[in-house]
């Protein structure tokens, strides 16, 4: 990684806030052993003294390429976090925190600095969290940096945008590497999911699904209710009922071929689940909606 110092601040921008991710700052320094730290060169809101620490207005990744040091930060102010080289230091808006490299040794820091609701949603999904603010990155976090440096130290207000697109980069790396045990629920409903609307013309049987899954029936009802609002058969049948209103817009497949496409076993069984729910017979419902050719 380039050895020139170099920090810089970035307004709001409204094309990065739209993707739910806005760089606001980013910079890399090596503190040298036995350093004054941190130096006395940023702005109030981001320069710190020790014994008062500090809260940020945003979220922020700290990589510590060299080097190791400390860091303290609530909700467990009193608990002393080591930091190694390949660390990720993770600060969060509101939160407090202070850390700093050993001094007989120093270290290399870099950061970028977001704010964004693609962050707020991680927290909420709790893959990012202020009891967990270390990441052990590696090297595809500076890869990252070193996309992130080349580009600020080029022009960082003209790159902004792609800035704030590593710095979701980043996020998602965070992500990935956070294996909760919620993670591997939601990827089973969402492979459920996936199913259920790849066979839509032919529906298998929900317990064959959870079976391809590796899972029991019972469990793959519990977590799609859990994940997805609705239970497995009420998505099954709002899948089947959106195909059956494709083909009955889009084809001349009689309401009886159609309910025998879709697995239904007659076509009074499919009638009466299709106006139970938009409300209209099958018919009336293709005369509504029906693609016309002028």
């Amino acid at each position: 990684m380039d050895e020139a110092d170099y920090f810089t601040y970035l307004p709001d921008n409204g094309l990065c806030e739209a993707w739910g991710c806005t760089a606001l700052s980013t910079g890399h320094t090596r503190i040298l052993p036995g350093s004054i730290y941190p130096p006395v060169r940023h702005p109030d809101d981001h320069h710190f003294v020790w014994e008062k620490g500090r809260t940020l207005q945003a979220y922020q990744f700290a990589l510590i390429s060299e080097g190791r040091g400390r860091l303290q930060a609530a909700p467990n102010p009193d608990r002393v976090h080591a930091v190694e080289a390949g660390d990720v230091i993770l600060l969060f808006p509101g939160v407090w925190h202070r850390f700093a490299p050993d001094p007989d040794i120093g270290w290399v820091e870099s950061w970028i600095e977001c704010r964004g609701r693609a962050f707020d949603r991680v927290m909420d999904m709790g893959l990012m969290s202020p009891e967990l603010p270390i990441w052990r990155a590696g090297d595809r976090a500076e890869a990252v940096f070193r996309q992130v440096h080349r580009l600020a130290r080029d022009d960082a207000l003209l790159h902004q945008p792609t800035l704030s697109a590593l710095g979701l980069q980043l996020l998602a790396q965070l992500c990935q590497s956070r294996e909760l045990p919620e993670q591997g629920q939601v990827r089973l409903v969402e492979q459920a999911r996936r199913t259920l609307m790849e066979k839509s013309g032919d529906p298998p049987a929900l317990e064959t699904v959870a079976r391809d899954l590796g899972i029991s029936y019972s469990t793959l009802r519990r977590l799609f209710r859990q994940h997805a609002g609705m239970s497995l058969k009420q998505y099954q049948t709002e899948v089947r009922i959106r195909r059956a209103c494709e083909l009955l817009r889009n084809s001349d497949k009689s309401v009886k071929a159609i309910a025998g496409y879709l697995g239904y076993n007659s076509a009074f069984h499919f009638s009466a689940q299709f106006r139970k729910s938009t409300g209209l017979a099958p018919s009336d419902w293709r005369e509504r909606n029906r693609v016309k050719v002028l």
